[in-house]
């Protein structure tokens, strides 16, 4: 059967297609889950098949070997990634080209499943600040911090930040933060971060991500669904690329990083 549930949790550890499915609480046959990343920053392409399972299901995912994995730029250059572990196929070292359009093509013995994105380049952070804050009654007290970059003119970008506290990563659903410079392109950006605060002598390092459009409307949908459907039994997935019924997501993305620690 086809479930959210579990791709919701999967992708918050990290859309050609503009269907959104509904899920069935009822069983029925399970469906392909895809989690493709392309890393500039890594040089790395990591590919994760899974099978739904069913929403009341306690046991792990299904993990899908012996699928045949390719990655295509737009200039017909191929890369078969091969299976490091079950489910799980990557290649290593590659050389990723700024705007460039690349193709992931996933074969199993039931289908072919398709998808694209463009590796867009990183945008730098310019500066990260905090202040203080005494806490309401919808914030606690504690540092906040302010993330300030510098958008590319002319050009349509979509974010997403990722945050490491004292070595590690965020990964809690009010931790997944997108973004679009539809209200200020070109211009200096001041982007608030109130999800949680932080205390003296915290090390934290924060992660601009330049996503493409399609990757952004699969990580903006499952923002709304998570808002909208905090304690839903049933959410609908979140808009995916991929073709032929596949849930998931396929994104080619590039980062920049800066570490600060809190003080007063």
């Amino acid at each position: 059967m086809k479930y959210i549930f579990y791709l919701l949790v999967l992708t918050l550890v990290f859309s050609a297609c503009e269907k959104v499915i509904d899920v069935d609480l009822n069983e029925a046959s399970p469906g392909l889950v895809i989690q493709g990343n392309l890393s500039a920053d890594q040089r790395v392409a990591e590919v994760k098949l899974t099978m739904t399972t069913s929403y009341f299901d306690t046991l792990s995912p299904e993990k899908v070997p012996g699928a045949k994995v390719t990655l295509e730029d737009d200039n017909g250059r191929k890369i078969v990634l091969a299976e490091t572990l079950k489910g799980v196929y990557a290649t290593f070292g590659f050389e990723p080209v700024y705007k460039t359009e690349y193709r992931l093509t996933v074969e199993t013995k039931d289908n072919i499943y398709q998808a694209e994105s463009v590796l867009n380049p990183p945008v730098r952070i310019d500066s990260i600040t905090w202040k203080y804050d005494e806490g309401t009654s919808f914030f606690d007290a504690g540092y906040y911090l302010n993330v300030w970059f510098f958008d590319p003119p002319s050009i349509q970008n979509y974010y997403r930040i990722q945050i490491y506290r004292n070595g590690l990563l965020k990964r809690s659903m009010d931790d997944l933060i997108v973004f679009n410079d539809r209200y200020f392109d070109g211009n200096k950006v001041e982007i608030s971060l109130y999800n949680d605060p932080y205390y003296l002598n915290d090390t934290v390092r924060v992660q601009l991500v330049s996503l493409d459009k399609n990757a952004y409307e699969y990580f903006s949908t499952l923002g709304e669904l998570i808002n909208t459907n905090p304690g839903s039994a049933a959410p609908s997935n979140p808009n995916t690329n991929f073709s032929n019924g596949a849930l998931g997501y396929f994104s080619a993305w590039s980062s920049d990083m800066l570490e600060v620690i809190i003080g007063e």
